[in-house]
């Protein structure tokens, strides 16, 4: 039998880093465990994208965020993600 590849690869290309940060960046600005952003980004508080297996974020996002929140305790009920 003769097999020909019908199927191509899609390579992922690497984002603009300048845009984003890493999770543990967004953890010490936010004042969040590390373990929280994807759980933001998966939850569409904040925008980012997975690479591989590492999770970048917006720096933009995290801006808004914390305008947004802004002399808001992080156990404010106002933070929570409205569905």
């Amino acid at each position: 039998m003769n097999f020909s590849p019908t199927r191509t690869k899609v390579k992922d290309t690497m984002p603009d880093l300048a845009e984003f940060m890493t999770t543990q960046e967004a953890a010490e600005k936010l004042g969040f465990h590390v373990k929280t952003i994807p759980m933001m980004v998966r939850n569409k508080t904040l925008e980012g994208v997975r690479f591989g297996r590492a999770w970048l974020v917006s720096r933009k996002s995290v801006a808004e965020y914390l305008k947004k929140t802004e002399g808001m305790s992080k156990n404010d009920p106002r933070r929570k993600v409205e569905k």
